[in-house]
């Protein structure tokens, strides 16, 4: 499997945002009618986001969703945003966190608990003699692939360094001949907090959308706060996917400041089918982080170990909302989610479901037989050894009886899909139940003497089964 390096399982979502409510904040700052057209900001360039003035940085962020306030767990970031302060003179730095990170043991504050990291690393490297290779900036300069975080991290920093010039680096830093560290902190939000739960900052954005429609003198109802909200839900993302894909590419794209206050100042209309869609991304996207956040659910995995929840939704919350709602409407073999009134289908959508049956189910069962085909809107997991069946992940609990259950999936006119391609659904029971799902239709025809009595690709199966996660994850794995 290969190992993924990125530090936070849901990046984009709660990345996304803080840099929002960041760039709301700045805005609301100045009086309306300030002229930003030269402010925009930046995400996943340098860091994880930045604010640019002139096309230059302004300030540089680091947004990390841990469920710790452990400081060993945002060391790691703290290097690496202290590294860019001292490559960017006069730029500030933040770092937003869901969790107060604690100073080290025995040191009073953040500034004194870097300070100690970078004499770690100097002492290490000056007391290696002869130098033998194995101090962190020695493995820094090396050829070798696997090198350690820190190691790493120095690498990208400033590559193409030798072992001398990385020591006198982080030797200005901590003598403080180069100020980088005083021009880094957690940042502190309205409350008088150095961090902001995952479920707070959507009130958060909405807070400073109502001082920015009042300062525009537009009436702040209810209706019109919603709205805007997620109208910049749909900004965001659509930016974020945008970005993931031309990452690569020497065009940097931005959010100009003054496209966030055009926004404010429009009456949104409403949206229908994306409104209900943007809604549904977001409701996700917090179902993963609560999942994550809870230690009865989910242990990080070790170093170098891929993990299978991250990996999925990695590929589910990097579609559009409208993308991500067909997906999951497969997942739902038993609701029927295809009603012309969207309120129907907000009301059937089953978070419940989601929470504590889906997203176990991405995080147990190994993504690398996961198999997506985008134009049937379709994620499902296949065997690699003969028959090659294929497993459906679903939001079905275990609360009603199979026989229900069955019921549910062949009376719903929308499922036709999944009767033709998948022989298993992973659900939450802990029996498997095999079932005809043309049982209630009655209308076989009885078979020609010449044909083939097998079942083909494009008939409807003849059985399918309600697996439970273990036997999935068995039979994947």
């Amino acid at each position: 499997m290969a190992f993924d390096a990125s530090p936070s399982w849901s990046g984009f979502n709660y990345q996304g945002k803080v840099a929002l409510y960041y760039a709301l904040t700045l805005i609301n700052a100045d009086p309306v009618g300030t002229d930003f057209s030269d402010h925009a900001l930046m995400l996943e360039d340098n860091e994880d986001f930045e604010i640019l003035c002139n096309g230059n940085s302004v300030s540089v962020h680091q947004v990390k969703a841990y469920n710790s306030s452990s400081y060993g767990k945002y060391s790691d970031a703290l290097l690496e945003i202290t590294l860019e302060l001292y490559k960017q003179p006069r730029v500030i730095g933040k770092i937003h966190t869901w969790k107060k990170i604690n100073s080290k043991s025995n040191l009073p504050d953040l500034e004194n608990s870097i300070k100690d990291d970078l004499k770690v690393l100097l002492d290490q490297y000056r007391n290696t003699n002869p130098k033998d290779g194995s101090s962190i900036i020695e493995k820094a300069v090396s050829t070798d692939r696997n090198k350690p975080k820190q190691a790493a991290i120095l690498k990208a920093a400033f590559p193409g360094s030798t072992a001398v010039q990385l020591f006198e680096i982080l030797n200005s830093i901590y003598r403080g001949q180069n100020d980088a560290i005083n021009r880094l902190d957690s940042y502190l939000y309205d409350d008088g907090n150095r961090f902001c739960e995952l479920e707070e900052i959507n009130e958060k954005i909405k807070s400073e959308i109502s001082i920015a429609l009042e300062a525009h003198n537009i009436t702040c109802t209810a209706e019109q706060l919603e709205k805007t909200f997620h109208f910049f839900l749909g900004m965001m993302d659509r930016y974020i996917i945008q970005r993931h894909k031309t990452k690569q590419q020497e065009e940097k794209i931005s959010i100009a400041f003054n496209e966030i206050v055009k926004a404010l100042e429009n009456d949104h209309e409403d949206i229908g089918d994306e409104y209900l869609a943007y809604e549904f991304k977001n409701q996700f996207a917090y179902q993963i982080d609560e999942y994550i956040s809870d230690p009865d659910d989910y242990t990080y995995p070790e170093e170098n170990v891929l993990c299978n929840l991250k990996e999925a939704s990695k590929f589910l919350l990097n579609l559009s909302p409208m993308d991500l709602w067909a997906y999951y409407r497969s997942f739902c073999p038993h609701i029927d989610l295809a009603h012309d009134h969207n309120m129907k289908n907000a009301f059937a959508t089953d978070l419940q479901g989601i929470r504590y049956v889906l997203i176990r189910i991405l995080h147990e069962i190994n993504f690398g037989r996961a198999s997506h085909n985008a134009s049937k809107y379709n994620f499902s997991y296949r065997a690699t050894t003969p028959p090659y069946k294929s497993f459906l992940p679903t939001t079905i609990t275990s609360t009603a009886r199979v026989t229900q259950i069955e019921r549910k999936i062949t009376s719903n006119p929308n499922v036709c899909e999944t009767l033709f391609e998948v022989e298993n659904l992973i659900y939450s029971g802990l029996e498997a139940h095999t079932f005809c799902p043309t049982s209630m239709a009655h209308t076989d025809a009885p078979l020609a003497e010449d044909e083939d009595p097998r079942t083909k690709r494009d008939d409807i199966l003849k059985h399918i089964t309600l697996v439970p996660i273990s036997t999935a994850k068995e039979a994947l794995n």
